[in-house]
């Protein structure tokens, strides 16, 4: 869980192996972010100080430098880019590409509702989505605090599964469900079914509601019945909700949501044709 310290905050270190380091950006269950400065190249990144207790094992280590280096081969502009894995007598960190705005969260209860403009962000959020599917891989936490924007509104998907399976969950998190965030996981993962690049989409489709609804689908603080809502109930449509919500959105969010995979949108390219229409104007 994020503690509630206000970021950034001055780093308690100087240097993180080769990064110099000068402000803590981010805390959480699994360890500390700084942000660093790459010596050689003048690069900013963000490295990620993993808790000494996180690994629970050399095999899980190794295990999660392997898929590093996969992912440091991927490259999209939607993307938080993943540079290195570092470990030794300091420590592990992980060294991922600086971003220098704020979240979806923050957009959401900051910024007034421009339906073009958050259509724009949705196109991103899909794009990048999309990127990783294409690459073998699922994002598996989908939500707005996932979502960061650079300072000249660029969105880019961070903190993904660094897995194409769902082997590597268990030493992303050890508290199995729990890397889910419960308001934006899908029906299939409840029922502790194989994640899939659809249920992406519903987690992206929660994701959607809120942010084109003013809501989210859901609303409990009882996280069994939160589960069971995502499992048998069937939201309001968000355009019932929020005036400026055109129908059709609606309908592509509500698709979205559907209890079985089948019947949601077959992939992100199909997602995208659908929500480029709804900024076209009609006569």
């Amino acid at each position: 869980m994020v503690t509630e310290t206000i970021f950034p905050k001055k780093a308690d270190r100087a240097a993180i192996y080769q990064y110099k380091v000068d402000v803590i950006v981010g805390e959480g269950g699994t360890g500390t972010v700084y942000r660093g400065l790459d010596p050689k190249s003048g690069t900013l990144v963000a490295v990620k100080f993993f808790r000494a207790n996180f690994f629970r094992n050399a095999l899980h280590q190794k295990d999660l430098a392997r898929a590093v280096k996969k992912f440091a081969k991927l490259d999209h502009p939607n993307v938080v880019k993943i540079y290195e894995f570092l470990s030794g007598k300091e420590g592990d960190a992980l060294v991922l590409e600086y971003i220098d705005g704020p979240d979806l969260r923050w957009y959401l209860n900051n910024r007034p509702f421009i339906l073009n403009e958050r259509l724009v962000i949705a196109a991103q959020i899909c794009n990048g989505l999309g990127y990783l599917h294409e690459q073998g891989f699922i994002h598996h936490d989908l939500k707005p605090g996932n979502v960061l924007f650079t300072r000249k509104g660029q969105a880019k998907l961070c903190d993904f599964s660094l897995t194409g399976t769902n082997r590597l969950l268990n030493l992303l998190d050890g508290r199995g469900m729990e890397q889910f965030t419960p308001m934006y996981v899908c029906p299939e993962v409840i029922r502790k079914e194989k994640a899939t690049p659809l249920s992406d989409l519903y987690s992206l489709g929660a994701m959607l509601y809120l942010m084109f609804g003013l809501k989210a689908p859901f609303d409990s603080d009882n996280l069994q019945h939160l589960y069971m809502s995502h499992l048998q109930v069937v939201p309001v449509n968000p355009s019932l909700i929020n005036k400026e919500c055109p129908r059709p959105l609606g309908d592509i969010i509500m698709k979205l949501l559907e209890k079985k995979p089948e019947r949601r949108y077959t992939d992100c390219q199909q997602l995208r044709i659908a929500l480029s229409d709804i900024g076209k104007s009609r006569i």
